[in-house]
């Protein structure tokens, strides 16, 4: 994605910029509080094989289920900006829905859905993401942060299928996932403030279990209490058998551009 090494590009020249006469006394960061409403709908993929609620589980989201984006219900950002701190809140859902002949046998909440029958399911995808910022490296108008928090996701699956010959074919679950979160970011301002620009990776690993993400976060402000914001993310969530779940396999894929609007004060 070229936002991403473009807002980092941005972002580290500004702060070396900042950093660049030690000699000299640099002003902290000006303090802001920014509150705003984002549009992300990322694809998403990703597969499972295991136990699942105690019943069994053989299944890829896009091969099995044909799943694409349905609609985007739009959701909110809180954002801190200090000389020594920063904080995020931000939330966000997306609904997916698919419509396919199976073309091969998968098991979905204990039944099996044969070739030839027609399912129609229905995914939504809601995270719920709060990230503190610790700036180990700052001047007035860039950062080097370390990142802590949590990415909570809570995934709502259901599919229906209509065989050739018997009965119709339900089932439903809910999976919740609470991410940790830790990793880098850097960020900065520039002309007179009416540019903002941030990029960050985060990466965690637990008994083979691994999750990482990459974002890149542009906010432009034609004036200075309001703004559009413009951001890519990009995630992976990979559990091995064994890991996290002794029983279950699963990897999940989730990227995409969003957009949005802010109110600086």
């Amino acid at each position: 994605m070229r936002v991403l090494p473009l807002v980092l590009s941005l972002s580290a020249s500004a702060l070396f910029a900042q950093l660049g006469a030690p000699n000299a006394a640099v002003p902290d960061l000006q303090r802001s509080w920014s509150l705003g409403a984002q549009s992300y709908g990322p694809t998403f993929t990703g597969h499972f094989s295991g136990i699942q609620d105690g019943l069994p589980i053989a299944l890829d989201l896009d091969s099995d289920l044909g799943l694409a984006k349905q609609k985007t219900t739009p959701g909110f950002f809180v954002n801190y900006q200090g000389p020594r701190f920063a904080l995020q809140v931000s939330s966000g859902t997306a609904e997916y829905r698919g419509d396919r002949v199976v073309t091969q046998v998968f098991t979905f909440q204990g039944q099996t859905y044969k070739v030839g029958t027609r399912v129609q399911s229905h995914v939504k995808l809601a995270s719920l993401d709060g990230v503190w910022t610790i700036k180990v490296i700052k001047g007035s108008d860039a950062w080097l942060g370390l990142d802590l928090g949590v990415q909570a996701w809570t995934l709502d699956m259901d599919a229906t299928g209509t065989p050739t010959t018997g009965p119709i074919q339900t089932g439903s679950t809910e999976i919740k996932a609470p991410i940790p979160q830790i990793g880098l970011s850097v960020g900065g301002r520039g002309l007179s403030n009416l540019v903002e620009a941030k990029a960050y990776v985060h990466y965690l690993g637990y008994k083979q279990a691994k999750y990482t993400m990459v974002g890149a976060d542009l906010r432009i402000f034609p004036v200075q209490w309001f703004g559009l914001r413009a951001f890519y993310e990009g995630s992976t969530f990979d559990v091995p058998k064994g890991s996290i779940k002794d029983d279950l396999v699963f990897n999940l894929e989730r990227k995409g551009v969003g957009l949005g609007a802010v109110l600086r004060f």
